[in-house]
């Protein structure tokens, strides 16, 4: 038997009632046998500070162990002003960023 497929759910909104989130737990209720659904919340990240990369805050170092343990992304948004809402540029910013030695 084959592990379940991990997806890690990040909703690009940190309203409590957020459509997007909304999203993200619909799915997680409507997912096939062998996979699991973890949504992660992107509230706790500071603003992107490359002063910090050679030690990252705690809740950096938890979204890059999520992402780098998920199988996929699964990405819910609002568009703000035809782009992507600030909060998740940052954690994409901070997620992608190169690890420090």
């Amino acid at each position: 038997m084959s592990s379940p497929i991990h997806v890690l759910g990040i909703s690009g909104s940190l309203r409590r009632a957020s459509w997007n989130s909304g999203l993200l737990r619909a799915a997680a209720e409507l997912l096939p046998e062998g996979m699991t659904l973890e949504i992660f919340d992107l509230a706790p990240i500071p603003m992107y500070n490359q002063d910090l990369e050679r030690d990252p805050p705690a809740a950096v170092v938890e979204l890059r162990t999520r992402v780098a343990a998920a199988d996929g992304l699964l990405i819910a948004t609002p568009e703000y002003n035809y782009s992507i809402p600030g909060v998740l540029k940052n954690a994409i910013d901070w997620a992608s960023r190169p690890r420090q030695s």
